[in-house]
């Protein structure tokens, strides 16, 4: 499954921290603020979301895409604490 991973920080604390954790998942910076894998375990993803969730602050901004997930394409974005997701599934 490919993922890309959009971030917009507030603190250095949180960016140190997730960008950790995207190198330990083995996902690539691509271009500023944008990192990617081609080859993500599905099975892999919420605990790639939970280790998110649990470094960020409140003010951090995070989009995660997902193609194919369940056969569609997938948008997460972090709100609040709790992941926000749009499906869009091919016509």
């Amino acid at each position: 499954m490919f993922i890309g991973i959009n971030l917009d920080f507030a603190s250095t604390d949180s960016k140190n921290a997730v960008l950790k954790i995207l190198n330990e998942y083995g996902i690539k910076k691509t271009h500023d603020n944008l990192y990617e894998s081609f080859d993500f375990p599905a099975i892999r993803l919420g605990n790639l979301k939970r280790d998110i969730t649990n470094n960020v602050d409140m003010d951090d901004n995070i989009r995660l895409y997902q193609f194919p997930l369940e056969g569609t394409f997938k948008i997460s974005s972090l709100q609040d604490g709790k992941w926000k997701r749009l499906s869009i599934k091919p016509s």
